[in-house]
């Protein structure tokens, strides 16, 4: 008989999505190695069974429950079955699961008792300051095998070109932490061996609480890759002690700053950062962060500086064509290792294309560009596509929002069939 690795909840026949205590789609919990419970109207009820399939199955690792309204009983019952040792789980996510701080003593336990958890995703619940300084008692454990911890909401390139951010999300989308408990996080960071990836983007740190992890991100035994830091009402003033990180850390090599009003002062003390010989980040978010073409030189000069800078994300700030000829300046300087860039709704206008243009035929190390500048024109993209179509651009993925430019681009592929288009 062939055994199901995979099953996920389905609709019956009255429209409702739901779960029976031992089986899914009838088959069996116990022979299943990734399971999606995704808004299957489940409660604290069922997670005795769930908690049992938990001790019983040696094959399932991984394990979604989101927007389930599980609530923390349901929660404290799922942990009894993760800290068993013949649990398998490695990664389990609660998001929107109606859950406090009252469930985060029982979810440190698990952290440090299971060998095979490394992920887990808390975004929408209401765990507050007190539930992360529990979570991070978890995370200080010498025992603890967690690699990633979220509290924020993912959202895509695709997602933002498409414009459908927050068409699925009705309610809360946060954790409700402040400042307050960086310090535990920062505490957390610097004992940690094994946290590579920390999501906490839409929660009100603040710069304050900013500062206070950033003392955590410079420990040299701080293993961090990944720090999400979206719209956490950052401005300026944190950046200078994020720069030291930049300089500092040898580990970190992606930062998401999207939604903070950081500014132009506030980039040009990130690029120091990202200019020190020591840097080492690799991917840099700075979408909606109220910038100008005032911060566009220090950008520029970062690009012909980084030695480990390969991808550069730019949406909903007003650059305009003066801000997008200085970035070209970097990206056609020859030590210039970007390989995605990602440009929308920052006032381009056909103006700045044929320096875009010249700059696609000049590096030699960009391989995709994602584009939604609508301001451009036909114009604006025929100039474009003859930089995609030079011999020495070596871009492979041009991603587009402008249907009008279609004809333009695939008279491009024609030319080079390796270039691969996709347009919104």
């Amino acid at each position: 008989m062939e055994i199901p690795t995979k099953v996920e909840c389905e609709s019956n026949p009255q429209g409702k999505r739901k779960l029976s205590t031992y089986y899914i789609k009838d088959k069996p919990l116990f022979s299943i190695s990734s399971s999606s419970l995704v808004d299957c109207g489940l409660t604290a009820a069922c997670c005795g069974a769930l908690s049992s399939a938990l001790r019983a199955n040696k094959t399932l690792t991984e394990l979604d429950l989101w927007r389930n309204k599980l609530e923390d009983s349901g929660v404290r019952l799922l942990c009894e079955g993760l800290k068993h040792p013949n649990c398998k789980l490695q990664k389990l996510q609660l998001r929107i699961c109606s859950l406090t701080a009252a469930c985060c003593g029982n979810l440190s336990s698990v952290l440090s008792t299971s060998q095979t958890l490394t992920e887990m995703e808390l975004w929408g619940n209401e765990l507050g300051d007190s539930g992360v300084q529990l979570l991070c008692e978890g995370l200080k454990h010498p025992d603890c095998k967690l690699q990633k911890l979220c509290t924020e909401r993912l959202i895509t390139i695709s997602a933002i070109m498409q414009k459908q951010t927050n068409a699925a999300y009705t309610y809360g989308d946060n954790c409700d932490l402040t400042a307050i408990c960086c310090e535990d996080l920062s505490s957390a960071l610097t004992i940690n061996q094994t946290l590579t990836e920390l999501d906490l983007g839409e929660n009100k740190l603040r710069d304050s609480g900013v500062q206070l992890l950033c003392e955590g991100l410079k420990y040299p035994n701080c293993k961090l890759q990944k720090l999400g830091l979206s719209d956490c009402g950052l401005t300026a003033a944190c950046c200078g002690a994020l720069s030291s990180v930049l300089s500092t850390s040898q580990t970190l090599t992606d930062l998401n700053l999207w939604k903070n009003k950081l500014g132009d002062s506030g980039v040009q003390l990130l690029c120091e950062g990202l200019k020190h010989p020591h840097c080492k980040l690799q991917k840099i978010q700075l979408s909606d962060c109220a910038l100008t073409a005032a911060c566009c030189g220090h950008l520029s000069s970062a690009l012909s500086v980084s030695q480990s800078l390969t991808e550069l994300i730019l949406w909903k700030i007003s650059l305009g064509d003066s801000g997008g000829q200085l970035l070209c300046e970097g990206l056609k300087h020859p030590n210039c290792k970007l390989e995605k860039l990602s440009l929308g709704d920052c006032d381009f206008t056909a103006a700045c294309c044929r320096e875009l243009s010249s700059a696609l035929s000049t590096n030699q190390t960009l391989r995709e560009l994602n584009l939604q500048e609508k301001k451009m024109g036909h114009f604006g993209m025929k100039l474009l596509c003859e930089g995609l179509k030079h011999p020495t651009c070596k871009l492979l993925s041009q991603h587009s929002v402008n249907e009008e430019t279609r004809p333009e681009l695939y008279a491009v592929k024609v030319i080079k069939p390796v270039l691969v288009i996709e347009i919104w």
